[in-house]
């Protein structure tokens, strides 16, 4: 019966004054945490424990944030009274707190992972990486990552901490067959790392080359990776919200009258519709904001149909007026949490996207 364990017991110092990491809200509205368990089906799990730090529990509501936000999963929560030293140690911690046997599961709290056969995860020891040359998924800290060293038959030489030894990163999530097999080397290993950090790449080096453990490697389908604040605000960035005016951006300006009016226009700006396209294909969200009145809006959506874009929301009536955004800004969204791009009409909005 496989446990899956999600250590929550870092100091989250890579994102200061604020939440713990994995308590901010992603940008579909969902907590850090909540997308990090979308990254498996959990009906494998027997249990499933989270990890957390009694400071932050005291601090934050953080127990009660996530029966809250986790409603409807069975899970624990194992609370440590102090900070650990690692995660290492986090796990070792819970494993004896919280009486885990058999095999389980490590996911790291601050990224989305998807594997293509779940399976493989279970009754196993096994490290699941990416290789960085993929290109479907940007890796980004790579100098901070650790790296796997994979033998033709799929199964682990080594890995190494820090150290650009092959093109396979790991990901953070590890697979032991057996709560005893963790917890003798951490102890065997702790005395070692006094000064140090012991992470669970050392742990699986140690079983590796020491106890002759087999680690299979297990490769990902997708990856989100939000260890950094800077990887976080990537993430936010990629999913901003776009509040796009429509004549005069995304079809040649045109007015209510005239020869030309806003009834027989159909001159599309073929380059901004393109790069308003690619903004929603990244993930954000496009807002269309116009003049025109509502009785224009089954006419815009056609035109924006047949040129791909399918948007948010659209707002209609709008004051011929400047427009001017108002949002709070705060270290989790820090400032400037809104910005403004005002360009000579009909001309190129790519280059202002930049």
């Amino acid at each position: 019966m496989t446990t899956l364990i999600i250590p929550c017991g870092g100091k989250s110092s890579r994102f200061p004054n604020m939440r713990p990491k994995w308590l901010l809200t992603h940008p579909d509205g969902k907590l850090m945490i909540q997308k990090v368990l979308e990254s498996f089906d959990l009906s494998y799990f027997s249990r499933i424990i989270i990890t957390l730090i009694r400071k932050h529990d005291e601090e934050y509501n953080a127990s009660l944030i996530l029966k809250q936000a986790l409603e409807g999963i069975n899970f624990e929560i194992c609370i440590l009274d102090e900070f650990t030293k690692s995660a290492s140690e986090t796990i070792y911690q819970t494993i004896k707190k919280m009486n885990v046997s058999d095999d389980f599961v490590i996911k790291d709290s601050d990224n989305f992972i998807k594997v293509s056969d779940e399976n493989a995860l279970l009754r196993a020891n096994a490290v699941i990486g990416y290789p960085i040359n993929n290109g479907k998924v940007e890796i980004t800290n790579i100098p901070g990552k650790s790296f796997l060293l994979v033998n033709s038959q799929g199964i682990l030489i080594d890995i190494v901490e820090k150290q650009i030894v092959s093109d396979i990163v790991c990901l953070g999530i590890y697979c032991f067959s057996d709560t005893t097999l963790f917890c003798e080397a951490f102890e065997s290993l702790n005395n070692d790392f006094i000064s140090g950090e012991l992470y669970i790449s050392n742990i699986v080096s140690y079983l590796i080359h020491k106890e002759s453990t087999i680690f299979n490697y297990v490769p990902a389908t997708d990856y989100s990776d939000w260890g950094t604040f800077a990887e976080w605000k990537i993430e936010q960035e990629k999913r901003a919200t776009y509040f796009v005016d429509f004549d005069g951006v995304l079809i040649k300006n045109s007015g209510k009258y005239g020869l030309t009016n806003w009834s027989n226009n159909f001159a599309v700006l073929n380059e901004n519709c393109a790069a308003v396209k690619q903004l929603i294909e990244n993930g954000a969200q496009v807002v269309i904001t116009t003049s025109r009145p509502e009785s224009y809006r089954e006419q815009v959506l056609h035109i924006l149909a047949d040129v791909g874009i399918k948007p948010y929301a659209m707002v209609m009536g709008l004051n011929h007026a400047p427009r001017v955004l108002v949002n709070d800004f705060a270290p989790s969204n820090p400032y400037p949490s809104a910005r403004a791009i005002s360009f000579p009409r009909d001309s190129n909005l790519g280059q202002y996207l930049k």
